[in-house]
């Protein structure tokens, strides 16, 4: 890169971009005994956690093109023993050529990279299964729990003994995430943010990617995330007709489950009155749903028009006809 001088200037170019990045860097960078702990790298295949995964596979030309010293650089985001993608099986065919891209260079520099997944079934049989959405009312969205989360700890816990350091890739402006995070007491594995310590914000990893990563990379998110934009529901359905009709198929599932269920709460509180039909918690026992949702507006895509939520076959009738 240094061999020319366009391409000396577009180094310099980026430095002065990420500059801005010591003023997002919080003061207290380590909590000290973590450098025993086994540390990995949580890979999701998008822009964050590429970045991280570049800094690692790039270290001394990382360190040049943020601005800090190769030391400074190891202090605040330590080597890694390994990298794990949790596949839930739906996410877009543009991450999956990303893992591969991200295997392919991990394995060539000797850096363990392991894709796993929940035993059984992927996200979209678990979802067609129960005929649920992501994101029920009144729900919280378990998703990356579930198909993360969790078998990412498994995981863990099955290859490293002791306390387990996880890096994840949240970038310097997205404190409200790592507020988020919660870690039980007691719980051998801890969680850090690379990117907060070193202070980079999305633009400054989607510039670090353009530098020491072969390719573009796209934003990392299952095909019918329910927190998708209107962009990103229009390019699902221009460029990815089968996704698209897995989409559809989910919420006509969630369609016909939320009518039966409902029916069967509303014959068992029929026989046995409220009380009966419900837990402690006043839920409707398990196979029942106190509400037939999809009669009452909810859909696979939280996005509203006008302030309602557009059924996947109402988007594509939207979309036809622009």
């Amino acid at each position: 890169m240094k061999s020319s001088k366009n391409n000396s200037t577009k180094n310099k170019t980026r430095e002065v971009t990420l500059s801005h990045r010591s003023a997002l860097a919080p003061k207290t960078l380590q909590v000290q005994g973590l450098e025993r702990a086994a540390h990995i790298l949580a890979f999701g295949g998008g822009v964050d956690s590429t970045t991280l995964l570049a800094i690692e596979l790039n270290r001394d030309r990382a360190a040049n093109l943020i601005g800090i010293t190769r030391k400074e650089l190891d202090n605040k985001f330590p080597k890694v023993d390994a990298v794990v993608f949790s596949d839930p099986g739906a996410e877009y065919p543009g991450t999956y050529e990303n893992i591969k891209t991200a295997k392919t260079l991990s394995t060539m520099a000797g850096l363990r990279f392991e894709v796993v997944r929940k035993e059984k079934e992927n996200i979209s049989d678990w979802l067609n299964r129960l005929g649920n959405l992501p994101l029920m009312p009144g729900a919280s969205h378990v998703c990356s729990l579930k198909f993360k989360g969790e078998v990412l700890n498994k995981w863990a816990e099955t290859n490293y003994e002791g306390q387990i350091r996880w890096s994840i890739g949240i970038e310097a402006n997205e404190g409200h995430r790592v507020k988020r995070i919660k870690i039980q007491k007691g719980s051998r594995h801890t969680h850090t943010h690379p990117l907060v310590e070193l202070g980079l914000t999305r633009e400054d990893c989607e510039e670090l990617l353009k530098v020491i990563w072969p390719h573009e990379v796209i934003k990392s998110s299952c095909f019918f995330c329910p927190f998708a934009s209107e962009e990103e529901i229009k390019n699902l359905h221009a460029n990815h007709p089968e996704l698209w009709a897995r989409a559809k198929e989910i919420e006509k599932n969630f369609k016909a489950t939320s009518k039966v269920k409902n029916d069967l709460f509303v014959k068992k509180v029929a026989e046995v009155g409220l009380a009966n039909a419900t837990d402690s918690a006043g839920r409707a026992l398990r196979g029942m749903w106190r509400k037939n949702s999809y009669a009452e507006g909810a859909r696979l895509y939280a996005k509203t028009v006008n302030g309602k939520q557009l059924s996947v076959e109402e988007w594509e009738v939207k979309f036809n006809a622009a």
